[in-house]
């Protein structure tokens, strides 16, 4: 399961350790686990983005 989150800061960061480092900008959205979102929630790096589904609206 992933979570999609909007970066608040532009850098490098590793998701899982087995997984390469990747680099995003400030205001790119990625798809993350659900523990290193709530790390960088808590940091305040990133913040939570709700995806609303079409088919249940």
């Amino acid at each position: 399961m992933k979570v999609v989150v909007e970066f608040l800061e532009s850098g490098r960061f590793r998701d899982n350790f087995w997984d390469g480092e990747f680099y995003v900008n400030r205001g790119e959205r990625r798809a993350v686990t659900p523990s290193f979102a709530a790390q960088l929630i808590t940091n305040q790096i990133a913040s939570l983005q709700r995806i609303e589904d079409s088919k249940n609206s």
